[in-house]
């Protein structure tokens, strides 16, 4: 009878002991995996002058032209010298006392839109021809007609175009003619995620 009982009390520890076992082999396991995602900031980021637009010009007076004492002055004119030059020359007088210029720029970008901002050195700022003319005026517009502003915050989507007009008007006609007094407008395109 002792056999039986230890026989017994065996079979028990060993039955316990399996299952046990059959318990931990069954039981849930952790797997884990730490990563690290890098991306490299190469977007490309192209905004530039449309050469092959025409420059629109436009002047108070009446025609674009005017006679300077024999010599045919041309009011306003302006062109690209390369996708990121452009020029402006202006002619005015008494009856042509302001002058603008429309130029196109394009955010040739494939994914970044552009944020515009101009920064204008006056005509000969702090200069002698200062008195003469008023502060250049510059505008960004979305339209070519330029009746849309594109206002503060709003941005120019990739793939879309920009009209800027620069307006130089004359505060008083002076006694002496003034030739090659200068300015310039510098148009910072800033990448902005949308």
């Amino acid at each position: 009878m002792q056999k039986r009982r230890t026989f017994t009390v065996m079979a028990i520890l060993i039955a316990v002991l399996i299952l046990g076992i059959g318990y931990a082999a069954i039981s849930a396991t952790n797997l884990t995996l730490n990563g690290t995602a890098n991306v490299k900031a190469n977007a490309d980021f192209s905004v530039v002058y449309d050469t092959t637009h025409t420059v629109a010009v436009s002047n108070t007076g009446t025609g674009s032209t005017f006679d300077d004492n024999g010599v045919t002055r041309t009011v306003v004119a302006g062109a690209y010298s390369s996708t990121t030059v452009a020029t402006m020359t202006v002619w005015l007088d008494n009856t042509h006392r302001q002058a603008s210029a429309v130029y196109k720029i394009d955010n040739n970008s494939s994914e970044l839109s552009a944020s515009l901002e101009a920064t204008i050195t006056n005509v000969d700022e702090h200069g002698l021809n200062e008195e003469y003319f008023d502060p250049v005026e510059v505008e960004y517009y979305s339209d070519s007609t330029c009746t849309t502003p594109i206002t503060t915050g709003e941005v120019v989507e990739h793939g879309d175009s920009a009209y800027m007009k620069v307006t130089v008007k004359l505060a008083k006609t002076p006694l002496d003619d003034i030739a090659g007094a200068t300015f310039t407008v510098v148009t910072t395109a800033t990448p902005v995620e949308i």
